[in-house]
């Protein structure tokens, strides 16, 4: 099965840095075939962004996205259009920590989706809870609403260019972690909630995983179909290691 490996970088690295730690990962994970074994996503801060894109114009070893975007232009984050001139291979909203510190809405997610998405952009919805929504037992649903409103707009055509990324906010920077039941029963809510909202995608939808596990239990995770892809911070994780990672699970 196709695997798909997001690395996302934190505020605290450089834009040399950035460009460093990209050409160590392309270097590291060439031996696989592209969109046959794994595709590699680098999820970029907005003032690395245009950098970035221009030190790889060959985008075969790797895609690169935006970390936030936004269609209001009363912001000064950056616009579809923006992303499309600075070269840009796709973007993300709704990420847990964008929801929960900054006050991004299930309808501000959805709008966002539709503009790229008909921009003929890659996407992927962040969807995820706070703990909580854990401890009382409302995580399902607020997962399941902002799936269903985030997906309401959603082009036919873009079934092949979306992705659904689930990411506990609490699972960071905390001693308390989700148990494996727990997690499991997010996975199938969210695969059961995107099938009921897209009934007519041709194709499954990928589900990828922003919380913390070990090589073993990801392997295992690809292994049984559970996952698709994974999505690790690079405060959490460096470049040489995603990297093995990466090596190690194929």
């Amino acid at each position: 099965m196709l695997k798909f490996y997001c690395y996302n970088f934190t505020p605290e690295k450089t834009t040399p840095q950035i460009i460093d730690d990209i050409k160590t990962l392309c270097e590291r994970t060439k031996q696989f075939e592209r969109e046959e074994e794994i595709m590699l996503f680098v999820f970029v801060p907005a003032v690395s962004l245009e950098a970035v894109c221009a030190a790889f114009p060959d985008r075969k070893l790797v895609k690169i996205s935006s970390q936030s975007f936004t269609v209001r232009e009363t912001t000064d984050e950056l616009t579809p259009e923006k992303l499309s001139a600075l070269g840009a291979d796709m973007a993300i909203t709704g990420l847990a920590d964008r929801r929960y510190y900054f006050g991004e809405t299930d309808e501000m997610t959805r709008d966002n989706l539709e503009v790229i998405l008909n921009m003929g952009f890659k996407a992927m919805l962040g969807v995820g809870e706070t703990r909580e929504m854990a401890e009382k037992g409302t995580a399902s649903s607020v997962i399941a609403g902002q799936i269903k409103t985030g997906y309401s707009r959603i082009p036919y055509e873009a079934h092949y260019r979306i992705g659904t990324i689930y990411r506990p906010l609490w699972d960071f920077g905390s001693v308390y972690a989700p148990d494996e039941d727990y997690t499991l029963k997010m996975f199938q809510t969210i695969r059961e909630t995107v099938k009921e909202t897209l009934p007519n995608f041709p194709i499954e939808m990928p589900l990828f995983y922003g919380g913390s596990l070990s090589a073993e239990k990801l392997s295992e995770y690809f292994r049984k179909g559970i996952i698709d892809g994974v999505f690790w911070d690079s405060r959490d994780i460096t470049a040489e290691e995603f990297a093995s990672m990466i090596r190690l699970i194929g």
